[in-house]
Parts: C-alpha cells; structure tokens; sequence
C-alpha cells in the first residue's frame, strides 16, 4: 500500500502538471498574430503607384508642350512670308502709273503688285520680270523695263521690239485681230508678257470671241490704263 504521504506528493504533483497545461494552452490561444509581408508592404506599392503616376503626369506635360511647339512653328513660318495680318505688303518702283508701297492679300502674284499700282508705263518691256512669281512680304518690286533673255525665233543682237508680234511690228502692220492672235503675238504688246497674254487666251476659249476691244477689260490683270494703252493696238 502507499503511505499516506507518497499519496499526497502524487496528488500535488498532478495538480502542478494540469497547472502548467492550462498555462501554456492560455499562452497558446492569446499569443500575438505578425502580419503577412504582402500586407506590411501595401502602403508602399501605393506609394510606389502615386509615383509613378507623377512621373507619368510629368512626361505627358512634356510630350505636349513638345507638340505644342511642333504645332505653332508651322503658322509662324507662314506668318513671315505673308505677314501677321494674312496680306503681303509690297515696293512697286520703277516704270509703273504709281510708285509705291501697295498691300495685297496672301498669295498674290507680281503682276498683282503692278496692277495695283496702275500698270506699266507705255512701251515698258516687261519681259524681264517673272510676273507669275508669288510676292513675298517686304519685297520690292522693281519695272525696270530691261527685256528678258531672247525668245527662240529672234535673231541674236536684234532689238527686243522687232521680234514676233512686237510693238514695232504692231506698228508697221496695223492692230493685231484680238479673236486671232496667238499668245506669242498678245505677248509682244506693249505692258502684256506672257502671263497676261496667256490669261487672253484662256478667257477666249472659255467665253468665245471677244465683241469689242473694249471687251478685254473683262479679263484678269487688265486695269484702265493697261486697257486704254491697248485699244489703238486690237481690233475684233
């Protein structure tokens, strides 16, 4: 049998060991939970976002004050040909009605300027202007009444108003019939050159013959003066 005294240390040893796993059960259920390390880095991959996102912001700015610039170069270039109010303001000096500074829309031609400013002078040669030439704002445009190289059919050292169709020709012949003469001979009247000449020629062809001399004021480029110049040299 165990004595009485065994019996009690037993006793008290269980109740010391239920102790301890009561203990280390409470210990276990309360004991702290650490956080996932995807959870502690959440605040900085917002951060990280909210970065990226300025610099984003940041290189937009950039592309479009880029593209900005791009798109306001184009208009500015444009500006310093035509002038910053749409028009070229141009010198007409030299042989014409009235010398001076003449303001014509943008995309006006030379033979514009000279129109505006009255037209030749009689007996000008205009050969030597390129009267297609588009004006450049600021430019002058000098009626010098110096001939162009020789056109072909002219002999080298002839005098320019003995050619083809020529005023002196004009002269010795008579008024040139305006429903039959070519570009060639429109061309050799005195203030036409080429350009006007060829305009007579396609206004022929789109309105029929001309009624009158008179009539050729209806086409492009022939001002009062150029006209009353003409008349004496056109007949229909």
């Amino acid at each position: 049998m165990v004595a009485p005294a065994a019996r009690a240390a037993l006793v008290l040893a269980l109740v010391a060991l239920a102790a301890a796993l009561m203990t280390a059960w409470f210990s276990w259920q309360h004991r702290p939970v650490p956080l996932a390390s995807s959870e502690v880095d959440t605040p900085r991959t917002g951060e990280s976002a909210a970065a990226g996102n300025a610099r984003s912001d940041h290189s937009d700015h950039g592309a479009t004050s880029a593209t900005d610039t791009s798109v306001t170069s184009a208009p500015t270039a444009r500006a310093a040909r035509t002038g910053a109010s749409g028009e070229v303001v141009v010198d007409v000096a030299g042989r014409v009605a009235r010398p001076g500074v003449v303001r014509l829309p943008a995309g006006a031609r030379v033979v514009d300027a000279i129109e505006r400013a009255g037209g030749v002078l009689p007996g000008t040669d205009t050969t030597g202007l390129a009267l297609a030439r588009l004006l450049v704002d600021g430019e002058q445009v000098l009626v010098d009444g110096k001939p162009g190289p020789a056109r072909p059919g002219t002999a080298a050292g002839q005098p320019a108003g003995t050619g083809l169709g020529s005023a002196g020709s004009t002269a010795a012949t008579g008024p040139i019939d305006l429903n039959a003469a070519t570009a060639e001979e429109l061309d050799g009247l005195p203030g036409v050159g080429p350009v006007l000449a060829r305009r007579i020629v396609e206004w022929r062809t789109a309105h029929g013959p001309f009624r009158s001399p008179e009539q050729l004021a209806e086409v492009t480029g022939v001002g009062d003066k150029r006209l009353a110049d003409l008349l004496p040299l056109l007949k229909v």
